[in-house]
Parts: C-alpha cells; sequence; structure tokens
C-alpha cells in the first residue's frame, strides 16, 4: 500500500519541500508537493521529516557498549535504542572482544531495528597524538595481527584505524585496501607533511574525528591537523557537540573543507543518554556531565555522551548551519562514503524508507526503518541497559 507522510518540512538533497514522502511498503517513490484526495496519508506537518542518520562512529549507547565482551542480545539490544535518536544505520566502532556478536547478528539477517553496515575498527595501531595520556601503550603495525582482526569479524571489517606514520603501517594500509577496508588515520602524532606525504602514497580514506587525536595547527609548526586540511580528496569524521571542537573551530573547517566531504559522528560510548555521574570503564573512572561531556581522572575527554542528532542541533545552533547541508553531513555523505548512496541517506525516489520524524529542537518523535515505525517516543520500551546501572559509582 502507498502511503504518504506529510509534512510542511521535509528534507531532500535539494532543498527542504512541502509536501509528502510517498512510500510504498518499504521504498521511497518520490517527494510529492500534491497528495491524492484518496491517498493513506499519515500526517506530520508539525514536524521535520529527515533521512535517517547514518552513524559510522559508534562505540555505544544508552548502556549498550560495542567494546566489551558482549553476547548478540546485547547487540539487539543497542540497534533497538539507537532508532530513539534517529540512527536507521550505523558502523559499530567495536573492539575485537565484541567483533564475533555484532558479526552473528549480522550474518542472521534478523535484525529489523537500526542496521548494521559493518564493523570499525578503530585501533590498535595508534600514537596518541595531542592528547593527555597517561601510562598506555600499543602494538606496532602487523598484518598478522591484522589478519586475525579480519578473521574474527567474519568478513565484516569494513573500516580499520592507524597512525599512518608508525613503522609498519604502509604494509598494513595496502594490505587492508586489497582486502577491501577503508583506512582511516586515527590518533597520529604525524606532522603535517608527514600527513600530506603518507596519504598521497598509500590514499588515506578519511580522518578519524578531525581536530581530535592529533597535533594542532601553529605558525612554525604544521600538525598532523593542518596536514589533513590541506588534502582534498579525503572523508573528515567531525563530532560537532561543542566539547570536542569549539564553534568558532568548526566556522574555520567548514571555510576549508567542502561540506559534502564531512560525515558527522557520535563517538558515543555506553554513557551516551545515561545519568549524568562518575562510571567505572576498563578499571578507570569516568565522568559525564550534563553536556555530554567525558572526561577521566586525567581531564582526556573519551568518547561524547551526546549523539548525532543533539549535534546537528549545535551546528543549526551555532553555526547557523542549514537543515539541508546538516542533513547531508548526517545522512548523505556517510553514505556516499560507504557506498550505499543509490540506496541509503537521502529522501528521494528510489531509497529505502529509512527517515526520523523531529521537532525544531531536534527531539526525535518517530523512527521509521524500511517503511516500518520502529520509534514512537510516546510509545516504547525502556531502551537502557538494566547492567550498566551496576557501573555507576556515584
Amino acid at each position: 500500500m502507498i502511503t504518504y507522510y506529510r509534512s510542511k518540512t521535509i528534507v531532500t538533497p535539494h532543498g527542504v519541500i512541502d509536501g509528502a514522502l510517498k512510500v510504498d511498503d518499504t521504498t521511497i517513490l518520490d517527494v510529492v508537493e500534491t497528495i491524492p484526495e484518496d491517498g493513506h496519508i499519515i500526517d506530520y506537518s508539525d514536524f521535520i521529516l529527515i533521512p535517517g542518520i547514518i552513524d559510522i562512529h559508534n562505540h555505544g549507547f544508552a548502556g549498550w557498549s560495542m567494546t566489551d565482551s558482549i553476547e548478540p542480545n546485547d547487540v539487539y539490544g543497542y540497534t533497538k535504542a539507537l532508532p530513539s535518536v534517529a540512527v536507521t544505520a550505523v558502523l559499530p566502532t567495536a573492539k575485537p572482544e565484541a567483533f564475533q556478536a555484532i558479526a552473528s547478528v549480522m550474518d542472521r539477517h534478523d535484525n529489523s531495528y537500526t542496521r548494521i553496515h559493518g564493523i570499525h575498527f578503530e585501533g590498535p595501531f595508534w600514537a596518541r597524538g595531542g592528547e593527555n595520556t597517561v601510562g598506555e601503550t600499543w602494538p606496532q603495525p602487523s598484518i598478522e595481527l591484522t589478519q586475525e582482526y579480519i578473521d574474527l569479524a567474519n568478513g565484516h571489517l569494513v573500516e580499520m584505524a592507524i597512525a599512518p606514520e608508525l613503522d609498519g603501517a604502509d604494509k598494513v594500509i595496502r594490505y587492508l585496501h586489497e582486502h577491501h577496508i577503508k583506512v582511516a588515520a586515527c590518533h597520529t602524532k604525524a606532522t603535517g607533511q608527514q600527513i600530506i606525504d603518507l596519504h598521497h602514497r598509500l590514499g588515506l580514506d578519511i580522518v578519524t574525528h578531525l581536530c581530535n587525536g592529533m597535533d594542532g595547527i601553529h605558525h612554525r609548526h604544521m600538525g598532523a591537523l593542518g596536514g589533513f586540511l590541506l588534502l582534498d580528496d579525503i572523508y573528515y569524521e567531525l563530532i560537532a557537540d561543542m566539547n570536542h571542537v569549539s564553534p568558532i573551530m568548526i566556522d574555520l573547517l567548514f571555510k576549508i573543507i567542502d561540506k559534502s566531504k564531512i560525515c558527522l559522528i557520535s563517538d558515543s560510548n555506553f554513557m551516551a543518554n545515561m545519568p549524568t555521574g562518575n562510571y567505572e570503564r576498563y578499571g578507570k573512572t569516568m565522568c559525564i556531565d550534563e553536556n555530554g561531556l567525558i572526561k577521566d581522572v586525567h581531564g582526556r575527554i573519551c568518547g561524547s555522551g551526546k549523539y548525532v542528532l543533539f549535534n546537528m542541533y549545535q551546528l543549526h545552533t551555532h553555526n547557523h548551519i542549514d537543515l539541508v547541508d546538516l542533513c547531508k553531513m548526517a545522512s548523505t555523505n556517510p553514505a556516499t562514503y560507504l557506498g550505499i548512496q543509490n540506496t541509503y541517506g537521502s529522501l528521494q525516489g528510489g531509497r529505502k524508507a529509512d527517515f526520523a520524524v523531529i521537532d525544531p529542537a531536534f527531539n526525535c518523535h518517530y523512527t521509521y526503518i524500511n517503511g516500518q515505525c520502529v520509534y514512537d517516543r510516546d510509545h516504547h520500551d525502556d531502551l537502557i541497559n538494566p547492567q550498566a546501572y551496576s557501573r555507576k559509582i556515584s
């Protein structure tokens, strides 16, 4: 049956339309301005219709962690919670302890909530530039170890992050590309010139949380950030919660980088959307405040307690980014980066009916995946993992 989802504000790649999404079961047929008098209409006139968010860097949410040893039920809980913040597709940014559980859920093809498009591994070959890191070490890049991770993910590893300047990184990056796995540059101590040279030689695909985990820009020392900003054929992750990067720095980034190359990410962990306070994580105390800022006892930011929809609101409020550009950075660009843009990531004919219904304050009221309402703000189960409360220590 064809259904018309009516709204005065439908955000398409070509502009905002007052009309309706014309949906046939699982697929958007068109965005129309005129609705047949006898059409089946669901009226969201006072809300905003946006494409479902595709979060390509997400460690956890609502008490569900993708960086611990987990079972498939944890993955289901995670994917059931994410539609509450308009996320219809995700790359769980996982540790190897979680790979098998995520892969098993993907292999079953029976999850009806947020769609998993593959596993993103942020690590383990890091250098940690530009950060307040205390007492941590990481292994050297190794093809043998990399193959172990590929095998553990059972063919579902789609992206791996690495500090590209490390000894042995060249071989690992080429090996990943040979296996059609995208390479992110992350937690690097490289200089700007090293980044430029490495990218030209190896072809990096994306920058992990731009500005964070790297040296910045000084007029006598060009850190990795400066090198990344001089590239013109790479994607950039951006955490726009206003904790990780300041509004004025984001204004500068938007002056330099074409918005078609920016992918908004959450970089959230299990504390996102949990009560504020102190939590135990990996034997350390971490604190989350009301702004979603998560810090450890050394003052280092450790992921985000917010989500992409909140970050869109922040960009709209602080940087005056319009709805069309926000949706491109949150949905269309990640889909293009993953090569799935002809099926997902925008509200236009031929795409899956993955969309969210939000209010002007960017609160999610309804989320649809494959044309089915999977989240209703007024009628939903408790989405928080009850076991996560045991990690709260104050």
